[in-house]
């Protein structure tokens, strides 16, 4: 039994010549085959539509604002990151494939409409008509393939759609600027689609600043005006209130009640000590009159005691009157106090909600002046650099590109398949040598075998 051969003595000992025996045999098959492919491929890029892609350049820098309150950009409980430049440039790259930037597009350039393009020569005309018949019967084919029906469409989702699949956006590197490019199969529409888009998303990014403040600013200020009605309305409410109880302070008024009332304590205790000492001043003369009624006493000085108590009496029940009205007075201005204290409770009740409206009125007013200062304040973040250029060439279909990868592939493809076909011994392409011929390449294979 001999050794194993190594793969190196394997790879220097192989008859490559016996393989690339086939090859040359087979040489007009693979030739054949090459040429009908670059052919076909040829043929199919004069029936793929040429496209022309128009670009233009976008700056776009982050948006410089004050604020007058600490603010914080939360998700689910957590701070927002910054934003990347990866996150920016995906971010417009959905943007510019909506529908908000590219329907108007499509309703302002009427692409929804079929075009009406004049071909001077009648095969032009006859070879533009018919690739578009045959374009569009093939999508209805599909679509009945599909769904079993043929669906009309509405012409600008389809032109919409269109539009999406050929625009895109993207970063130079890591910087503010951004490459808007279309490809069309008119080159000046073309044109006229990127600088219709490139305005379109400007005015879109320059208004999601503004727009939010105004918003909010407008909100603000019919929140400030109910504000102002409220402090109005309580601001009346206190006004009634103190003019009902014909006041205009009522703590003032409180105030110089109670030092009234104290004098008026004051005024009462003191007549009530002269009452007192009236009344043992009648009773001693009382008292006076039992002693000497009993003894001689002398008529002129008993008629002057009669009149010393009478005067006494008048003045006694002129102070118990003057005491009766006092006390009256007191009980009336306890009565007031009272009410006062009343009034005030409901005053300190007003108070407490007027300094609360205040004091969020002084918030949305707060919140109202930051975003007039950010309307006022937020500059121009985004810019087309450039109208963009009416291309001249077309980005494909590039024949000279088709060519050579279809002549590359079909060389390999072509090579291959004899190799397949000759390991099977499949005569399908080439000439068969015969029966006799197969048995002796068979007895060959055999010896070799043998001998290895």
């Amino acid at each position: 039994m001999s050794a194993i051969k190594s793969p190196r003595d394997f790879f220097f000992n192989v008859d490559y010549f016996k393989y690339l025996a086939i090859l040359r045999e087979q040489k007009w098959f693979i030739l054949v085959f090459c040429i009908s492919a670059i052919s076909t491929s040829v043929a199919l890029t004069y029936i793929y539509s040429e496209k022309y892609q128009a670009a233009t350049m976008i700056f776009y820098r982050p948006v410089e604002s004050s604020i007058l309150r600490q603010k914080s950009n939360e998700a689910f409980g957590a701070p927002v990151p910054t934003p990347s430049f990866k996150v920016i440039g995906q971010t417009l790259r959905d943007i510019v494939a909506s529908e908000n930037i590219l329907r108007p597009v499509v309703e302002e350039l009427h692409l929804d409409r079929k075009d009406k393009v004049y071909y001077p020569v009648w095969y032009q005309r006859w070879y533009h008509e018919t690739k578009d018949f045959l374009k569009e019967y093939s999508s209805k084919l599909m679509m009945l393939l599909k769904y079993g029906r043929v669906i009309e469409e509405d012409p600008a989702i389809k032109a919409i759609s269109g539009l999406r699949e050929t625009i895109d956006i993207s970063a130079t590197k890591e910087s503010y600027v951004f490459v808007l490019s279309i490809k069309d199969k008119y080159p000046e529409r073309a044109a006229m689609i990127v600088d219709r888009v490139g305005d379109t998303l400007v005015e879109w990014l320059k208004s999601q600043d503004k727009d939010p403040a105004a918003e909010k600013y407008n909100i603000l200020s019919e929140q400030m005006v109910m504000k102002e009605r409220d402090l109005e309305v309580l601001r009346r409410e206190r006004e009634a209130l103190l003019g009902k109880a014909g006041v205009v302070s009522v703590r003032d008024e409180t105030h110089k009640g109670v030092g009234n009332i104290y004098e008026m304590e004051l005024e009462a205790e003191r007549i009530s000590s002269q009452i007192q000492e009236k009344r043992k001043k009648i009773a001693k003369y009382s008292n006076e009159e039992d002693k000497k009624s009993k003894v001689y006493i002398n008529p002129a000085d008993l008629k002057r005691m009669q009149s010393e108590r009478l005067f006494d009496e008048i003045e006694l029940e002129g102070l118990a009157g003057r005491l009766t009205n006092l006390r009256g007075s007191i009980a009336a201005k306890k009565d007031d106090i009272q009410k006062m204290t009343n009034v005030q409770r409901k005053l300190d009740a007003v108070d407490i909600k007027i300094e609360a409206e205040t004091r969020d009125y002084q918030h949305l007013k707060d919140m109202y002046l930051e975003s007039f200062e950010r309307i006022a304040s937020v500059k121009s973040v985004a810019m087309v650099m450039h109208k963009a250029a009416v291309p001249g060439k077309p980005v494909s279909p590039i024949k000279l590109y088709h060519v050579g990868l279809t002549a590359v592939l079909s060389f390999i493809f072509s090579t291959g398949l004899i190799y397949v076909l000759a390991y099977f011994n499949v005569r399908v392409f080439f000439a068969s040598r015969g029966y006799k011929a197969r048995t002796d390449d068979r007895t060959e294979n055999v010896a070799e075998q043998s001998n290895a």
